[in-house]
């Protein structure tokens, strides 16, 4: 099971390829970073792509750079 899958909750049920696109997604966002990004990053970023997944995205490279551009403008509104 995707890493992500821990970030999903039990309530949401996603189609095996698309959990394996979100996974995807998540680990390519993850290989962006220059080391290994805190667990609350993690958890942004994975939130991030189950809500754009949620959207109806499914495209793994779409699915992650939507979800850091949407970490980036969190990230930027926090600071």
């Amino acid at each position: 099971m995707p890493y992500i899958a821990r970030h999903i909750s039990r309530s949401l049920v996603f189609e095996p390829e698309l959990l394996s696109a979100m996974g995807d997604a998540y680990d390519r966002s993850l290989r962006l970073f220059l080391a290994l990004p805190s667990k609350s990053v993690q958890l942004a970023i994975a939130s991030q792509i189950v809500v754009m997944a949620e959207l109806g995205l499914k495209d793994p490279a779409t699915l992650s750079r939507q979800s850091l551009a949407a970490f980036r403008r969190l990230e930027n509104d926090l600071a």
